[in-house]
């Protein structure tokens, strides 16, 4: 009778951990479901797509003149706007013997450009 008791315990116990880790994963599932659930954005309306795309269009337009044309910011300082794929040419041109001389140059003029203005 206690060989029979003990393995009862045992599988009693057995049954226990199996069903609990079962229970665990299924809570553990379900949570994983509610989060991807929740976490999904309100499907866009029409009216909202079509706000997001005219702003978009104004955005590039109130942009377009500072990245596609030259301008002179700071003359006194020699600071002029490129265009970006101007100013990329001379970043390439100007790093092209090393990094680290291209990058000392940039600095320097950068230091340059910043440098406040005396008229002694």
């Amino acid at each position: 009778m206690n060989d029979r008791a003990q393995r009862s315990d045992s599988v009693i116990g057995t049954l226990t951990v199996v069903a609990g880790g079962l229970g665990s994963l299924l809570v553990i599932g379900l949570l994983a479901l509610y989060l991807v659930r929740s976490g999904q954005p309100q499907p866009v309306s029409t009216a909202r797509a079509e706000e997001r795309k005219k702003l978009w269009t104004e955005l590039q337009a109130q942009n377009a003149d500072v990245l596609n044309h030259y301008a002179i910011l700071k003359a006194d300082n020699g600071v002029y706007r490129l265009p970006v794929g101007k100013a990329m040419e001379v970043y390439a041109t100007e790093s092209h013997e090393g990094n680290a001389a291209g990058r000392a140059r940039l600095l320097k003029r950068l230091e340059n450009s910043t440098k406040a203005v005396t008229y002694e």
